[in-house]
């Protein structure tokens, strides 16, 4: 997933995060990833599948404070880490503190825009929102294949096996998984 802003090492920039307040909902972390005109709309609820180059708004609300990494698994490749990123935390920081009941979103128009290029590929993907009640329950600076951008899929899903899949009640380490997929 790159934004328009793109360079090599950035995927995602959100510069300005969209917070407001949101109801509760029945798992730690709520979320869910649209296509930009569905987002304008009103739309709340996850897009199955997105075209290539067609904007998307990807949107999470965590129901503990903690810290957050998100990452996107393109079709092709590595994991790449989402948030934060080099434009949003220029000091290198590999998760970003997150507050109860805030909704973070990147993607919309006040933030750059999010789209899947056509060199990551058609087919399955998957959004990880990793969710911890201590920065140093997130991956480590040795953990990443570039620190702060790319982590290899066999370090990525070990990483992962240590978290609770998101549900009603939050742990020290939750995720929750967006599926999604690309079509041309």
């Amino acid at each position: 997933m790159n934004s328009a802003f793109s360079k090599p090492f950035l995927f995602l920039s959100a510069a300005v995060l969209s917070l407001a307040p949101m109801v509760a909902k029945a798992e730690c972390i709520d979320a869910y990833m649209t296509g930009l005109t569905e987002y304008e709309q009103g739309m709340t609820t996850s897009k199955p599948s997105f075209r290539v180059n067609e904007l998307l708004v990807l949107c999470f609300t965590p129901q503990q404070s903690g810290h957050v990494a998100v990452f996107d698994a393109p079709i092709e490749g590595d994991f790449q880490q989402l948030y934060p990123n080099a434009l949003t935390h220029p000091d290198g920081e590999m998760s970003a503190p997150v507050e109860a009941g805030q909704q973070y979103c990147f993607g919309g128009r006040d933030t750059f825009p999010l789209y899947h290029p056509p060199e990551e590929g058609v087919g399955l993907g998957k959004i990880s929102i990793a969710l911890t009640s201590q920065p140093d329950f997130q991956l480590g600076v040795d953990d990443y294949a570039i620190p702060g951008q790319k982590v290899t899929r066999s370090t990525m899903n070990l990483h992962l096996s240590n978290y609770q899949r998101s549900a009603a009640t939050c742990d020290a380490r939750d995720v929750t998984y967006l599926d999604y997929r690309i079509t041309n």
